[in-house]
C-alpha cells in the first residue's frame, strides 16, 4: 500500500512547470511515481497538446539514442480539477515570491494529458551538472575560412554587443567542440572547465573523477548527439526559402538546444553516474521562427564572427 501524495512545484520554463511528488503522511511513494517528476505544459497558443508532444518525442527523438542516455517520458491521464488546484496555488506562488517575476499570469493548460519524467535532480550526497551541448559541428552555413564554430561565433558577437561595440578579450563559456575531441586530453580540459564553473568546492580528487567519466561516457553520448545534429542538417539555411524547410532542419535545431544532466554520488561518481538528454521538444519551423534562424547566421556570416574579421554592425538573435 502507499499514502496519499500532493504535487509540490519546483521549476518552470517559458512552456512548462515541473512538480514533484511528496507523501502527505509518512508513507512510501507510489511505486509508478518513485524517480519521476511531473511535467504541464503552460497556457499559450505555440504549445502543442501534451500528447502530441509525447507522440513526437516518441517518433522522432528517441530512437536515436541509448535508452538510458534520454530522460524517459510516459503520458498519463489527468483530472481537469488537478490543473484547476495547481493553477490557484500558482497564483498564491506570486504573491510569496516563490515564482520569477517574469512567471507571473502564466497558467497551466487544461489538457487531458500530463508527462512523467525521469527525476534528475540531486538527492542527498548526490552532485548534478547541467551542460548544454549546443552546436556540436561547424554549422553548414560557415564560410570555409571559419576560425570560430558557431556556438563561439555567436557568443563573441554577443559580448561584444554587451561591451556596446567595445574590443573585449575572450573569455567565458566554452567551445562544444572540445567535447567531442578526438584528443581526450582536449576532452579533459573542455570537461573540467564546465565541471570546476559548476562546482568549485569539490576537491581536486572528486573533480577530477567525474572528470575522467565524462571524458569517456560523455563523450559517447555527445557523439551519438553530433551524428544525428549533422544528419538532420546538411545543406543548412541560407539560400532556402521558408517553405522549403523541413522536419529534419527543425529536429536539428531542436538536438541544438537540448540539455545534458549529469549526476551521482561524489564518493562513487563513476559507478553511480546517471547521464541523460533532456528538453527534446520539437522546434517547429514557423516562418518567423525561420527567419529569426536565418537573420542570425546572416549576421555571423555576414560581419565576420565565424573567421574573426568582425564588423559592429548590430547583435544577432538566438
Amino acid at each position: 500500500m502507499t499514502g496519499p501524495l500532493t504535487l509540490e512545484y519546483i521549476a518552470e520554463g517559458n512552456a512548462n512547470i515541473v512538480y514533484t511528488f511528496k507523501p502527505i503522511a509518512d508513507e512510501p511513494v507510489n511505486l509508478g511515481v518513485r524517480r519521476k517528476l511531473l511535467r504541464l505544459r503552460k497556457d499559450k497558443s505555440f504549445i502543442q497538446s501534451t500528447q502530441s508532444q509525447y507522440i513526437t518525442f516518441q517518433r522522432e527523438f528517441l530512437p536515436l539514442f541509448r535508452p538510458e542516455n534520454i530522460v524517459e517520458q510516459t503520458l498519463i491521464t489527468l483530472d481537469e480539477s488537478l490543473i484547476e488546484s495547481l493553477n490557484q496555488r500558482l497564483a498564491e506562488h506570486e504573491s510569496t515570491g516563490a515564482r520569477k517575476d517574469v512567471r507571473h499570469g502564466d497558467r497551466l493548460a487544461v489538457d487531458d494529458h500530463g508527462l512523467l519524467m525521469t527525476d534528475m535532480t540531486a538527492q542527498h550526497g548526490e552532485f548534478l551538472f547541467e551542460i548544454k551541448p549546443k552546436w556540436l559541428q561547424q554549422s553548414p552555413d560557415a564560410p570555409r575560412d571559419s576560425i570560430r564554430c558557431r556556438t563561439c561565433a555567436l557568443r563573441v558577437q554577443r559580448d561584444h554587443m554587451k561591451a556596446g561595440g567595445a574590443v573585449i578579450p575572450t573569455r567565458g563559456g566554452f567551445c562544444p567542440l572540445g567535447l567531442i575531441d578526438v584528443d581526450i586530453e582536449e576532452r579533459r580540459r573542455a570537461f573540467r572547465n564546465i565541471i570546476e564553473a559548476q562546482a568549485n568546492e569539490l576537491s581536486h580528487t572528486t573533480v577530477g573523477e567525474i572528470v575522467n567519466y565524462l571524458a569517456e561516457e560523455g563523450y559517447q553520448v555527445l557523439s551519438d548527439l553530433r551524428k544525428h545534429q549533422a544528419q538532420f542538417d546538411k545543406h543548412g539555411l541560407l539560400g532556402r526559402d521558408p517553405e522549403d524547410i523541413s522536419d529534419d532542419y527543425s529536429k536539428a535545431m531542436t538536438l541544438r538546444d537540448c540539455m545534458l544532466f549529469v549526476k551521482g554520488s561524489l564518493n562513487a561518481f563513476a559507478n553511480t553516474a546517471d547521464i541523460r538528454l533532456a528538453d527534446l521538444d520539437f522546434k517547429h519551423a514557423h516562418p518567423d521562427k525561420v527567419q529569426k534562424w536565418k537573420s542570425t547566421e546572416r549576421t555571423l556570416v555576414d560581419q565576420g564572427w565565424y573567421t574573426s574579421t568582425e564588423v559592429d554592425e548590430g547583435a544577432a538573435g538566438t
